[in-house]
């Protein structure tokens, strides 16, 4: 490839992304401004979602924790009746 043909192969390709960037500003169905905000309530919903799922696995882990305690409380008094009933024998 010569000097002359690479200079004008990033001319042709300057020129082409150049029209195409005038071309997708011109047919874009938002303004910047609209699109931005679009873009920013997404966000949004989506950091409500993630914080709503977190409060629900939250809460959800504090149950099962709640349960694990009662049955190894349940499990201890058990285990400290039944060695009360073996030294009493």
């Amino acid at each position: 490839m010569t000097r002359d043909h690479k200079a004008g192969t990033i001319l042709t390709f300057a020129m082409g992304a150049a029209a195409g960037a005038v071309a997708a500003l011109l047919l874009a169905p938002k303004t910047g401004e609209e699109l931005r905000g679009d873009i920013a309530a997404g966000v949004s919903d989506g950091v409500n979602q993630v914080r709503g799922t977190g409060k629900d696995l939250k809460r959800r882990t504090q149950k099962t924790v709640a349960l694990a305690q009662d049955q190894v409380q349940d499990a201890m008094e058990a285990g400290q009746e039944a060695y009360s009933q073996a030294k009493q024998a």
